[in-house]
């Protein structure tokens, strides 16, 4: 054990009544002795300065949240994108504050490429599952759907971050052109995933099928109930009904079949939604599946309702959020213009090649076929002469014919690092 003189550690610290230093050395004392979980014992001021000069965690006492940063998602040791690549955000949510709270943090975009940093927060000794998913999520501009797809997901917890918070990540496919204000995203359902066991289902499907009156069958979980049975041309014909945001009960992975004479497993393979004329405000919605079976199976037949994990609402309702201004602020550089290029006999021109820290694009005045491999035909290669990953994508303007081939980097580059742009083969820009 370390030995402390309470005479030099009193003058160090400001002539403390040695009956503070006491304490706080036998607090150290204690603490050593003891590993096994304890709560901190209120201590002074004097002896909390003590404990940091004899070396005690600050940590053990507060932690600070970690703001979200751009290198949640791309890399740590990331240093192409800064503060000053970043849009000012100012977003509004407008329904729902008294469940959910949603902010958009950050935000990072060029002509072709969105990224957006946000926040979930639930009420006060709410818990929000990691795991957990917004049954579904949109973004748009009003008046304009966006160009392209877009992902949406959240980032594994942080310590500093509190049970009822989440920070989530969206990245686009986008093209604002000259609108690129007023983004709105909303948000519905907030649902996490139980497991629900397997249950069995008292019923005769041979008889069911066979009657054409149909008993309105309850199934166990997910406010469903069976209200229809059929069978013909060798597919059974499942009618259910239920509240429209607990579909996925409807879905087939979720319950099955099993032949009670070979003990086989069998799987619906096909479903289709509908809804009846006095269902479409009520809130209900039908659920058709279809099961290819033999008649002769049918007495044979168990319906068992569950065995499986399923994502269930915990917070209903919508949330949106309106992003006053989404500007371009990534901006690109550009690399050549007007290059004569060739392929499969066709001659095409590509009237600008650019690159930004986020993405690269060829335009087309002229529609391109994509589907003949020229999204292979393009590769870029960095001051090593190694090749950059690149996965093409494909966009055409259906009014005017113009088309695009570009791709998203998988992490921000600087421009200036590709010097040498090939197509088929031919170096098309080198520097």
């Amino acid at each position: 054990m370390t030995e402390y003189r309470l005479d030099v550690l009193s003058s160090a610290v400001g002539n403390i009544d040695t009956m503070y230093l006491e304490e706080a050395l036998d607090f150290e004392v204690k603490a050593n002795r003891e590993k096994r979980p304890f709560r901190f014992p209120k201590l002074s001021a004097a002896c909390v300065a003590l404990l940091l000069i004899l070396g005690v965690s600050a940590t053990a006492f507060a932690i600070s949240r970690i703001p979200l940063s751009w290198r949640d998602i791309f890399s740590p040791s990331q240093t192409v994108i800064g503060d000053e690549d970043e849009i000012p955000v100012i977003s509004q949510q407008h329904t729902n504050l008294e469940t959910l709270s949603i902010d958009v943090v950050k935000a990072i975009s060029d002509e072709r490429s969105l990224y957006l940093l946000y926040s979930v927060k639930a009420n006060d000794g709410a818990v929000l599952d990691s795991e957990g998913r917004f049954s579904s999520f949109e973004m748009y501009f009003p008046n304009k759907m966006m160009s392209g797809a877009y992902v949406s997901y959240f980032l594994p917890r942080k310590d500093s971050v509190p049970e009822n918070e989440l920070e989530g990540v969206v990245y686009a496919d986008w093209q604002p052109g000259g609108s690129a204000n007023g983004l709105v995203l909303t948000f519905s359902n907030w649902q996490e995933e139980s497991w629900f066991d397997d249950v069995k289902v008292d019923c005769n499907i041979a008889e069911l099928a066979a009657s054409s009156n149909n008993t309105e069958i309850p199934l166990p979980y997910g406010g469903v109930s069976l209200c229809g049975v059929d069978w013909e041309r060798g597919v059974l014909q499942l009618t259910m009904k239920g509240p429209r945001d607990v579909g996925e009960w409807s879905e087939g992975k979720h319950w099955y079949f099993i032949d009670t004479r070979t003990d086989t497993v069998i799987y619906p393979e096909q479903r289709a939604d509908y809804h009846q004329s006095d269902e479409m405000d009520s809130g209900v919605c039908h659920f058709q599946n279809y099961v290819p079976v033999d008649k002769e199976a049918l007495p044979y037949l168990e319906l068992h309702w569950g065995g499986a994990d399923i994502f269930t609402t915990v917070l209903a309702g919508e949330w949106m959020v309106t992003l006053d201004e989404t500007p371009v602020t990534v901006q690109s550089e550009v690399l050549a213009e007007n290059v004569p290029l060739s392929y499969g006999g066709e001659e095409l021109l590509a009237e600008k090649i650019e690159c930004s820290k986020l993405s690269m694009a060829v335009y087309f005045a002229d529609y391109v076929d994509s589907t003949t491999g020229i999204l292979g035909a393009l590769k870029i290669f960095d001051a090593k002469g190694e090749a950059i990953l690149c996965d093409w994508g494909f966009t055409a303007d259906q009014s005017d014919d113009s088309c695009m081939i570009w791709t998203r980097f998988s992490e921000p580059i600087d421009p200036e690092t590709i010097c040498k742009v090939t197509f088929n083969g031919i170096t098309i820009f080198a520097r």
